[in-house]
């Protein structure tokens, strides 16, 4: 029984140490490559919603093709006035939507549970959207915050 115990109030400390309000449960990696295309797509974050674990960010097709994307994102983070990968494993699943000319929608990003809570810093949210013209193009936008506190 006082084995049962010591195990017991072990798992509780342990669990207690790493997983209760952890910040920045990344390690950043290397410099970016993406080229984020500031044409066809409006990618805005709002203020107002942003917390160190999720944002809003609107998502408006200014083209005059249809959009289309998925739920996939990464984020990055600056050091040293570059923006850098930011290593974790992402699980999403794979539908596809479309945003015909014109049209616009709020997405939901909740980040907690893949990067942690942000700590201070510059970050982007980076996101891949097809053009669908007679040649489609797939583009990556990105919107830039900061976590103050």
């Amino acid at each position: 029984m006082k084995k049962v115990f010591i195990v017991l109030i072990s798992l509780i400390l342990l669990l207690g140490v790493t997983g209760c309000g952890n910040k920045n449960d990344f390690s950043v990696g290397d410099k970016s490559t993406v080229e984020v295309v500031d044409k066809y797509v409006v990618f805005d974050l709002d203020e107002e919603t942003l917390t160190n674990g999720s944002a809003s960010v609107l998502l408006r097709n200014d083209s005059e093709y249809n959009v289309s994307y998925g739920t996939p994102y990464e984020l990055e983070i600056k050091e040293d006035g570059e923006w850098h990968k930011i290593n974790v494993e992402l699980f999403f699943t794979m539908p596809l939507m479309s945003l015909e000319p014109g049209e616009s929608i709020d997405l939901e990003f909740n980040w907690a549970e893949s990067y942690g809570e942000l700590a201070k810093g510059e970050y982007r949210i980076i996101k891949s959207v097809t053009v669908e013209s007679t040649s489609p193009e797939k583009i990556y936008v990105a919107a830039e915050f900061t976590i103050k506190e």
